[in-house]
């Protein structure tokens, strides 16, 4: 049952759609947290809060729905063997990497500001 489960997340994308939004929201709270913009705590706790309900929500439609080149479609409508265009494991992969590197480049900003 376990790797039924995570063979249908890698089948519809939605491993990919929770790391990218993960590391995502990851640069967005480091930038809020950057001392020079002065963003008021309530400002962050209200970013993190809105990113956790986007990170629930994007994964619950990369379950449903897949996009396709004419629009989005249920993952129930589409027949096993349609090929849809994705990303290249090299072109997410670095995606990730310079997402995730611009992230520890400003935490290391802001450690070294103080």
């Amino acid at each position: 049952m376990p790797t039924n489960f995570f063979a249908e997340l890698r089948r519809r994308n939605v491993l990919k759609v929770a790391l990218t939004s993960a590391v995502i929201a990851w640069l967005l709270i480091q930038l809020a947290l950057i001392p020079a913009l002065e963003v008021p705590s309530w400002a962050i706790k209200t970013l993190v809060v809105l990113l956790i309900i986007g990170f629930v929500t994007i994964v619950f439609i990369s379950w449903f729905f897949e996009a396709t080149p004419e629009g989005m479609k249920r993952t129930a409508d589409i027949s096993p063997t349609e090929i849809l265009p994705t990303w290249s494991r090299k072109k997410f992969a670095a995606f990730i990497i310079t997402t995730a590197a611009l992230a520890a480049g400003l935490l290391v900003f802001e450690v070294f500001w103080r």
